[in-house]
């Protein structure tokens, strides 16, 4: 694990990291910000925009204590950021507080920063007569950002360790390399400095602000009942305004008038990033370079308080002016002659780790698979944590983002799947509705066949004494009436009968090649006595072509006369009734629609309709079984029937079959033409 690696049970896909992490080093995998560890500058970025609190921090709480349990000294190296990261304790409590905790002395990185400030005056002197650009090289981040990103930056790097490191080689030089030294501080990326080749060996651990204040409560350390105390080693001066912006120029005597182009002073990501990248282009003047990414090392990501970089800056200006009064410029001058030798030099050779830049092709191929047609399309929102829908592209070619993290992608995704789920929904709940209509029409099936068979056997023998009785009586008989009477109900119970029978029969289907054309035609004339005697007109309508298609013609008749019954008894004399038969689907279908311009069906009997005995005319006039009837034919050819109604407009019933061709009927089984469904 690196230094900075995610909680992934805490990351919510916010992709803020993203968006701030100035070195690209977050990888979003299965909709997971990952820290790639060989990427990663520990500048603290992303930890401090994690509204989550998904970023874990490599800790060393553990290493130190051993270490303070060792037999071997343990020096504190304390930034200089100290005073403004704990307000409002006293400072000189904190410095108790470190001694409490079982470290030999406790002294402050701000004379490290006296050291290397000599070294940058002459440095910078150096440079202007050589025409060459200088980079400050105190703040980590920014050395590791230049190594692994602007490699061709590398040479204007300074040579100059840190403070942290110089004040190290100090302890090291007065005390020997048999002491252990823990530099505390606001800034992550110093876990990464002590593990620098080119410095390593200097400082053994890194503790953060927030580790430290652990550290104090897990020893029960109340830092306000301890006597203040001071630091142990040499004296300083200015060094200690260097987590200010500006405060290496201050210390080192360095000129900072505003209308000087030679010396840029930037802190911050952005800026930071865009004074680099100036000097990479070879514009502008400056030749000295103070880059901090942090806005000042009072601003790092483990200052332990939420203080405004301005207050933290006065909390820090007040400290250093009381400091100061305790010590002299002949302090300081003796104190920094004493290691004027010291080697304060270092080299940098970490490898670059510039990701390679795909072609234009690719990153057309995966704007589109963004859904990004057009640049009209390349919304450029910055919700996937990208600048640019083109640098997301990039980013996705290059392994370091997902498509779905595109936010209006995400919403037309999501827009698609709403849409076929209530599709899906809809067919389900059709389907289901047909399911239990053809569970209802299998039972009344079986029901009706018996009760037919059993009921038609005394009815014929009654209908048959009745016409012999009705002979025998002569015309004027008052009982003549009563058996008319007998003779016309049995009719109807005999009609009931034979609608039972063709309800029970519809288990099997004989298939033949059916002009369908001509089939209508037909119907539509046997039922046109009805028609005029109703007022109703009856026209047809047909495709052209309409191919013959494989039906059981017999079955079809009957459901068409079901039909077109049902729609002249709906309509008013003078209305109309159309029979349009069209093809849909590439020929794959054939749809049969039945339209009237009578009354409509309200909207509660619309579920009602294919049940059987349901009916809403007079008593007399229907048994209820037409439409069980329809619907049970349309089935056992493997099609559908839908209804449309509006009350005082009219209804069109339109059936839908398959528009099977001899040949496909006779490839579908060895039952060739004879089908048996299993409906009934």
């Amino acid at each position: 694990m690196g230094i900075v690696s995610t909680i992934p049970e805490k990351c919510k896909r916010c992709y803020t990291c993203v968006r701030e992490c100035p070195a690209k080093a977050i990888k979003v995998e299965g909709g997971q910000a990952t820290v790639i560890e060989e990427r990663c500058i520990a500048c603290g970025n992303c930890v401090k925009v994690c509204a989550q609190k998904a970023k874990l921090i490599e800790d060393n709480t553990r290493q130190v204590r051993e270490m303070l349990d060792g037999k071997r000294p343990v020096f504190a190296c304390i930034a200089p950021s100290f005073p403004a990261a704990f307000h409002p304790v006293n400072p000189g409590n904190v410095i108790a507080g470190v001694r409490r905790l079982g470290f030999a002395e406790v002294w402050e990185v701000a004379f490290g920063a006296e050291l290397t400030s000599r070294q940058y005056l002459g440095l910078f002197e150096s440079a202007q007569r050589q025409g060459r650009p200088v980079i400050a090289t105190p703040c980590p981040a920014i050395v590791a950002y230049v190594e692994k990103y602007m490699p061709a930056l590398r040479e204007y790097l300074a040579p100059i360790v840190s403070p942290m490191i110089a004040l190290a080689r100090v302890i090291r030089r007065a005390y020997g390399s048999d002491v252990r030294i823990v530099f505390i501080g606001p800034c992550i990326a110093k876990k990464d400095e002590i593990r620098d080749p080119c410095v390593a060996g200097a400082v053994d651990a890194v503790l953060t602000f927030e580790e430290l204040l652990r550290m104090f409560c897990e020893s029960s350390v109340s830092l306000n009942d301890l006597q203040p105390s001071g630091f142990d080693g040499l004296r300083c001066r200015l060094g200690r305004s260097f987590p200010i912006s500006g405060g290496l120029l201050r210390s080192a005597g360095l000129s900072t008038d505003i209308l000087e182009n030679n010396i840029i002073v930037v802190e911050g990501k952005d800026r930071a990033l865009d004074a680099l990248h100036e000097l990479q282009r070879g514009k502008g003047k400056a030749r000295f370079f103070d880059i901090l990414l942090c806005e000042g090392c009072i601003n790092g990501p483990k200052m332990m308080n939420d203080l405004s970089v301005f207050a933290r800056k006065e909390i820090l200006a007040d400290y250093i002016n009381d400091q100061n009064r305790y010590v002299t410029q002949k302090d300081l001058v003796e104190g920094m002659a004493a290691f004027s030798d010291l080697d304060l030099g270092r080299e940098f050779h970490k490898p670059s780790v510039a990701l390679q830049v795909p072609d234009k092709d690719r990153v057309e191929e995966t704007l589109k698979l963004m859904k990004k047609f057009s640049p009209d399309d390349q919304l450029n929102c910055g919700a996937c944590g990208y600048p640019s829908c083109r640098e997301k592209a990039i980013a996705v070619c290059q392994g370091l983002a997902e498509p779905e993290m595109c936010l209006p992608y995400l919403v037309d995704e999501l827009q698609g799947l709403i849409k076929r789920l209530e599709r899906s929904h809809n067919e389900l709940a059709q389907a289901q509705q047909r399911l239990v209509q053809t569970e209802k029409l299998a039972s009344m099936g079986q029901l009706s066949a018996g009760v037919a068979h059993e009921i038609n056997n005394p009815l014929g023998t009654i209908l048959l004494y009745s016409h012999i009785m009705l002979k025998q009586l002569q015309d004027g008989d008052p009982r003549k009436q009563d058996l008319q009477m007998i003779v016309k109900e049995s009719t109807r119970c005999k009609d009931i009968v034979r609608g039972l029978l063709d309800f029970g029969r519809q288990s099997r289907v004989s298939k033949t090649l059916t002009d369908l054309k001509e089939l209508v035609a037909e119907v539509i004339l046997l039922n046109s006595p009805k028609a005029n005697t109703a007022g109703v007109k009856v026209k047809s309508s047909f495709h052209d072509p309409l191919p013959q298609i494989m039906l059981d013609s017999g079955q079809i008749k009957q459901m068409l006369t079901n039909l077109i019954n049902n729609a002249v008894d709906a309509t008013p004399k003078g209305g109309l009734v159309t029979v349009g038969v069209t093809m849909q689907s590439q020929e794959k279908s054939v749809e049969i629609a039945v339209a009237d311009s009578g009354c409509g069906i309200p909207r509660e009997n619309l579920s009602k309709l294919f049940t059987p005995f349901f009916t809403t005319k007079q008593l007399g006039k229907g048994t209820g079984l037409g439409l069980a009837i329809v619907y049970g034919i349309v089935k056992m050819h493997n099609g559908d029937i839908r209804v449309d109604s509006e009350v005082g407009k009219g209804t069109t019933f339109t059936v839908s079959l398959p528009a099977a061709t001899e040949d496909a009927v006779r490839e579908s089984g060895p039952a060739g033409e004879r089908q048996k469904t299993g409906l009934i």
